[in-house]
């Protein structure tokens, strides 16, 4: 199972959550990224994202120059370095975040995306369908009756061809 470790990115931009907006931003500009670590001394305390940006600084109505980093930024969901990339899917999905903050007990390490995922599930993917000859792999499908459950497999072929699902939910058969 691949781990977060494996799949993070590690030369995140930080900033001091003293730092104003107008520099979090010449920096996320200069790096040419979406987001920047918030430190106070030498802690991870928060992130900044360009969709924060939009969604906490912008309705200010303020200049970008008179508003501290602190006022606007995000917090930093952790996620341990030697966990699973599931767990970090999953978590970021169950939080609405685009990224985890990756720790090492306390140290700051660097942070998982929801870029770094999708990057590995695809090179992961695209090697096992041309080690395996393409057969098809059984993933969890969410039910297009109810969206309320993940539909069960229900039957299949000798060769493990799908021939039908089932939701637990509403009884919804395809």
């Amino acid at each position: 199972m691949t781990k977060v470790r494996d799949v993070m990115s590690t030369k995140i931009p930080q900033v001091s959550s003293s730092a104003t907006v107008l520099e979090a931003c010449t920096i996320m500009n200069r790096e040419k990224v979406s987001g920047v670590a918030v430190f106070q001394q030498d802690k991870a305390i928060g992130m900044l994202t360009d969709r924060g940006l939009l969604r906490d600084f912008a309705p200010l109505n303020k200049r970008p120059d008179e508003v501290k980093v602190s006022k606007v930024m995000g917090p930093i969901l952790k996620i341990d370095a030697e966990a699973s990339t599931k767990e970090a899917a999953r978590t970021i999905i169950e939080n609405s975040f685009t990224r985890l903050g990756v720790f090492d007990g306390d140290k700051f390490l660097g942070w998982v995306t929801l870029t770094d995922l999708a990057r590995e599930t695809s090179k992961k993917n695209l090697l096992d369908a041309l080690v395996r000859h393409n057969e098809p792999e059984v993933s969890d499908v969410v039910c297009p009756h109810c969206r309320k459950a993940v539909l069960k497999l229900r039957g299949a072929d000798t060769e493990g061809r799908i021939l039908r699902w089932e939701c637990p939910k509403c009884n919804f058969v395809t």
